[in-house]
């Protein structure tokens, strides 16, 4: 056995170990620094696509609450213009039938109402014949509402709105009144009365007045649950046409943003509303708008995010501080531990080097200075040389049995072409006797063989599948003296098909050996091939004994029992083979009857 000293390598040792801590050095820090200012970029852009699709779905949260609380007033107010009462008496108004008593009739029916739905405030009736009578619990006066101006024209051109459709018309919010030094800021649901028995009558219109704390309620909840931001975050509901619905700052309420349709110019409308134009960092000001399209709202979040992006700024920097400082200890860390690294490190390669020149006595001499895994390596070369020793004679050994196996399977090997020749000198021998049947069967085995010899796995015309069928039943038939009926029904379409190669020959052969044996009936097999649209389908069918469910279920699984002697491996082998063949597209069903016969149907699609 051989040592080897570190002392020829100590050279390369001060190189190695400058080359080691230099690597480190530029290998940590470049990447780290790399790493974090990705990962911050990465982190913020996945943070943002998070946070926007939080408020996406906030918003669709609200966007549902606020349409669910709307429906509940929706209800209310059908069931108002629906009412045959309340239709009756403003008919009777439009008819200037006792006006003072039809009013108080319906300002009572009002009332009952008014009380049914939380934030109901008012609800006012506007008939064609100009009256107005309405229920108001702002006021609690019959002659004056708190929202509408009665002197003016504003009643009739309400009317005319309401009346002109045939849905709900939503008015954005407007303030009411004062009450209690407290301000009311209302908004609307109208709709004309329908009476069924003339529904194109448009004798007059209900409208819904409802609290706007109601929306800024469900505003309010839903901020609750968002995500970082400051206390300057709020949702709101927009109009159609720029009116403020519902803002947590009532002053906001009913006054109208020119808004344009282009979206970035509409979001920097919304955040100079809000913000004003005093904040530096526009963007990280957030504005995330969903539309209702059956009120024309516009449900809008903004959120101001810098806060939340100046503490992920802070957290990276803290990362980088103590990442580097890692670095700086790891650094001091290597100059201790390379040296005796590099050492064992040298004294296995100069090991290495001497087995690669063909030494295979060297070996490495156990070193209590060596790192466990250096060690290690150390034991694993030395056993690995010594199993490479052991391989050499073991190989020189099986190379010498190899070649004489393969002498002896040249001397074994027979040739096909002198097996064909051998049968066609038998065949001319039987035909020189006049043994003209011999012959035939001769002629028909040596076509059998050259076609399941030659290229055993390869693909076919169903037309020469056929032909080698027919043959083959010739000499089974000629065996077993036409011990069995043959009927072969082929679809002239299919002749120019492909197929694998005996395919089903295995269940034609198992109809015959098996399905024929022990039974005294007059036997019949019947083969058919028939295309079913873009499959082949090929049947199997035969009169014989049949097999019994035990058999079939074995034939299905494969798992032959002793007593069942695998007389049909055969069919299993074949079924495994088209399932190889065509995988999940192929179907193989067998059904047998005892005493009746066996019907094997084969589909593939076609090629």
């Amino acid at each position: 056995m051989r040592s080897f000293s570190f002392a020829r390598f100590s050279s390369v040792k001060r190189s190695f170990k400058y080359r080691l801590i230099i690597s480190f050095c530029l290998l940590s820090i470049i990447p780290v620094i790399s790493i974090q200012i990705f990962s911050y970029y990465h982190f913020a852009v996945k943070l943002q696509r998070k946070i926007d699709d939080l408020e996406k779905i906030n918003l669709v949260q609200t966007r549902k609450i606020i349409r669910t609380n709307l429906n509940f007033y929706e209800d209310l107010l059908y069931q108002m213009y629906t009412d045959d009462h309340l239709i009756e008496l403003v008919n009777k108004l439009n008819n200037g039938e006792d006006i003072e008593f039809n009013s108080g009739q319906l300002h009572r029916e009002l009332h009952s109402y008014v009380y049914t739905m939380p934030y109901v405030q008012s609800i006012t009736v506007l008939t064609s014949s100009g009256r107005m009578v309405f229920d108001d619990l702002l006021t609690g006066y019959n002659t004056k509402t708190s929202w509408l101006d009665i002197t003016g024209g504003q009643p009739a051109r309400l009317f005319q709105t309401v009346i002109s459709g045939n849905g709900t018309c939503v008015f954005p919010s407007q303030l009411a009144t004062f009450f209690t030094a407290k301000k009311y800021y209302l908004f609307h649901l109208g709709h004309r009365f329908i009476n069924y028995k003339d529904i194109w009558s448009r004798n007059g219109a209900i409208i819904l007045s409802i609290d706007e704390r109601m929306l800024g309620e469900i505003c309010d909840e839903r901020l609750d649950m968002d995500l970082g931001g400051t206390t300057e975050d709020s949702t709101f509901i927009i109009a159609g046409d720029g009116t403020i619905v519902s803002y947590p700052d009532k002053s906001f309420v009913g006054k109208r943003l020119d808004l344009s349709e282009d979206p970035e110019k509409r979001r920097e409308a919304i955040k100079r509303m809000i913000w004003g134009t005093g904040v530096r960092d526009t963007n990280r000001l957030s504005i995330y708008e969903l539309k209702d399209t059956k009120t024309g709202w516009s449900i809008i979040a903004a959120r101001n995010q810098s806060v939340l992006y100046q503490e992920i700024s802070n957290q990276q920097r803290i990362t980088i501080v103590v990442i580097l400082s890692s670095i700086a200890v790891l650094v001091v860390i290597i100059f201790i531990i390379t040296g005796r690294l590099t050492r064992s490190i040298g004294t296995v390669v100069a090991a290495m080097n001497a087995a690669e020149g063909g030494e295979l006595s060297a070996r490495i001499q156990n070193d209590k200075t060596m790192p466990l895994e250096i060690e290690e390596i150390a034991a694993n070369f030395n056993s690995m040389i010594e199993k490479i020793g052991a391989l050499i004679h073991e190989v020189q050994a099986a190379s010498t049995k190899q070649k004489n196996a393969e002498i002896a399977a040249l001397e074994a090997q027979v040739n096909p072409h002198f097996l064909y020749n051998t049968l066609d000198t038998i065949n001319w021998m039987a035909i020189d006797r006049n043994e003209f049947e011999i012959s035939n069967a001769i002629s028909t085995l040596a076509e059998i063989l050259r076609y399941g010899i030659d290229n055993s796995n390869g693909i076919v015309e169903i037309s020469q599948e056929v032909e080698w069928l027919k043959q083959y039943i010739f000499l089974q038939q000629t065996r077993l003296k036409d011990g069995f009926d043959f009927n072969l029904n082929v679809d002239p379409s299919v002749l120019d098909s492909r197929i694998h190669k005996l395919l089903f020959q295995p269940f034609v052969e198992n109809s015959i050996l098996h399905g024929f044996r022990g039974s005294d009936k007059k036997h019949e097999l019947t083969v058919s091939i028939v295309r079913k649209e873009a499959r082949i389908c090929v049947t199997i069918a035969d009169n014989g004994k049949g097999m019994d469910e035990k058999t079939l279920r074995e034939i299905e699984s494969g798992a032959f029992s002793d007593t069942g002697k695998k007389s049909h491996i055969g069919m299993y082998n074949a079924i495994e083979r088209i399932t190889m063949y065509y995988g999940s597209e192929a179907l193989v069903a067998v059904e047998s009857t005892l005493e009746e016969g066996t019907r094997v149907r084969i589909e593939y699609p076609v090629e």
